[in-house]
């Protein structure tokens, strides 16, 4: 996990230094270009992971997502799933959006922060349906309701 950990972190640290790149601040054009460092992978309990982690500002929150999917199967053990969407983003106040994508499952997590990183509920939980998985809640929503970039 170690390896996980610390390519994560470096995401985590280059983000805030592309929020004011990222849509919606920036183009959202720009997105295709500023992707692949948005992006690593890493081996984590015997599956090799693709994973995203993005920042961006909106009006009066930021908005934190982790996306994460099997690099070569078409999906991921949930309890797996839940492990490392807490340790990317904590465990408050997480939404969740699964999608395919080339025939792969993604799952998206999200967190909306305050002005001093701290989380708070989503300006669309009312649209949202609550979830739980041993123990952890979180949000589910449809892939329409949250802006993957």
């Amino acid at each position: 996990m170690s390896n996980f950990d610390s390519r994560l972190e470096n995401l985590r640290n280059l983000s805030r230094d592309l929020v004011p790149y990222n849509f919606p601040l920036g183009p959202v054009e720009l997105e295709y270009y500023l992707s692949p460092l948005k992006r690593s992978e890493a081996d984590v309990d015997g599956y090799s992971l693709v994973f995203h982690f993005n920042r961006a500002a909106y009006n009066d929150h930021y908005l934190e997502s982790f996306q994460v999917y099997n690099k070569y199967a078409p999906f991921l053990p949930f309890c797996l799933v839940t492990k490392l969407a807490r340790k990317a983003l904590g465990s408050h106040h997480l939404a969740l959006v699964e999608f395919y994508q080339e025939d792969k499952k993604v799952y998206c997590w999200s967190v909306c922060l305050d002005s001093r990183g701290r989380p708070i509920a989503s300006p669309m939980k009312e649209r949202t349906d609550p979830r739980e998985f041993e123990g952890f809640r979180y949000a589910y929503m449809r892939p329409e309701q949250l802006n993957l970039y």
